[in-house]
């Protein structure tokens, strides 16, 4: 026990087991104390804790416009302006993104893909695939089940679909 520290205030101490890693405190000179009181998203440590709002005014935002290749000093008047309205309609501005969406191919019968979630080591990878066929009966199931109505043929229906997907 090279270094050690006595602590005189209330503390916390996070050790490891094995004794590996170095020992994490925090001592407090004042504990802290759960506010019951505190706003909804608030921190229940800070009591009633008040922000001031910021005094810098907001202008309006400048930019650059890459729909009409512009510079504006206001977005919200850039946006309404004829120009800017008229160069998003015309459908001559959007020929080679649409000749390259074209030319790109893509498989109706394209496999599912295995989903590549960064919890995917926590949790068991879903396969991601299109169940147009079965969406219409998706929905009426989750009409039924919000529905609060005990409804006799609703539950046979779930019954049998619940069936048909085994």
């Amino acid at each position: 026990m090279k270094n050690y520290k006595v602590f005189k205030n209330k503390y916390i101490l996070i050790e490891d087991i094995k004794g590996t890693h170095q020992p994490f405190h925090k001592e407090y000179t004042k504990p802290p104390q759960l506010s019951l009181n505190s706003k909804p998203l608030g921190c229940p440590f800070q009591e009633n804790k008040k922000f001031k709002p910021s005094s810098k005014k907001r202008g309006p935002k400048s930019g650059f416009c890459e729909v009409c290749y512009n510079k504006f000093t206001d977005y919200d008047l850039h946006v309404r302006e004829y120009e800017h309205r008229e160069f998003a309609r015309d459908s001559n501005n959007y020929k080679k993104i649409d000749h390259f969406i074209s030319t790109t191919k893509f498989s109706s019968d394209e496999e599912c893909e295995i989903s590549s979630s960064p919890l995917g080591r926590f949790t068991s990878s879903a396969q991601v695939c299109d169940f147009e066929p079965v969406y219409d009966r998706i929905l009426h199931l989750s009409r039924i089940s919000t529905d609060n109505s005990e409804n006799l043929n609703d539950v046979v229906n779930i019954k049998e679909w619940l069936k048909s997907l085994e």
